[in-house]
């Protein structure tokens, strides 16, 4: 899995940090997300879904290195 985080769009909420802190800062300066390990371990995978769904601008790509595509974000048993 890789996480992409397009930081232009970042409104520095820090929904994703308590989502899973594992994967995500804040920056001090500003507040916008910093990925901490772009690669996480896939038994993150759950947290960092939920990170990227909670994130009310929407600034997350998570992608399944292996197949090259985008992964579905699911929550909640339902598919986003």
């Amino acid at each position: 899995m890789r996480v992409i985080a397009f930081t232009d769009k970042c409104i520095a909420s820090g929904s994703c940090v308590l989502a899973c802190p594992q994967v995500f800062t804040q920056r001090d300066s500003d507040g916008v997300v910093d990925v901490l390990n772009e690669h996480p371990p896939l038994e993150l995978l759950k947290k960092v879904q939920q990170a990227a769904n909670l994130c009310p601008a929407q600034v997350f790509t998570i992608e399944d290195e292996e197949n090259t595509s985008e992964l579905t974000v699911i929550v909640d048993d339902r598919e986003m």
